[in-house]
């Protein structure tokens, strides 16, 4: 009696590698036609005046507090942040820093770049504050660049979930701590 089934088996197996090795060739392919490039925008209403939220926002005594970083922190520092300064991004599991670098202040907008740590593609962020009838919008915008080889384009695709949530959280502290 011959055993037909082992071979039946086999025919199935290779067509099972083949179509994954088929959809697997698909994404890296269709990855090298894909940006690597990411904008997140997340926005919040806080019931303050613009002038109060603008001091504030880069002070020592409330950046680190409202400004949420997964599994790391603002360092503590003294006074406001002005054009050209920095303060660092410390993480609870890593040794590394990273750095926060205020660009550009004006009245209504504040640009400031962060790289989360060494040799890790900057992040630009720019937040502005829109008066809106005794209230304040304030609205943050982050763009940047990933380079993590062949699934750089496939994070950026997620990118506004990921860190959205990240800036959700941050503008939900600063609202609750200004409306204190």
């Amino acid at each position: 009696m011959k055993d037909t089934s082992h071979p039946a088996a086999l025919y199935k197996l290779r067509k099972v590698t083949r179509i994954l090795a088929l959809i697997i060739l698909l994404m890296v392919v269709g990855g090298f036609f894909m940006p690597t490039d990411y904008r997140v925008e997340r926005s919040v209403l806080i019931d303050a005046p613009r002038d109060e939220i603008y001091k504030d926002l880069f002070h020592g005594d409330s950046l680190p507090n409202w400004m949420f970083i997964q599994k790391g922190k603002v360092e503590p520092f003294k006074g406001a942040l002005a054009e050209g300064d920095s303060v660092a991004l410390s993480y609870d599991e890593v040794p590394e820093q990273g750095v926060l670098s205020v660009i550009e202040l004006s009245d209504n907008r504040i640009r400031f770049d962060v790289r989360p740590k060494p040799k890790v593609n900057i992040v630009h962020n720019v937040i502005t504050l829109q008066p809106s009838n005794g209230s304040t919008l304030v609205a943050w915008t982050i763009e940047g660049n990933l380079s993590a080889g062949l699934l750089s384009p496939y994070l950026a695709m997620f990118a506004n979930n990921i860190a959205g949530d990240n800036f959700e959280r941050s503008l939900q502290n600063l609202k609750e701590q200004i409306e204190r």
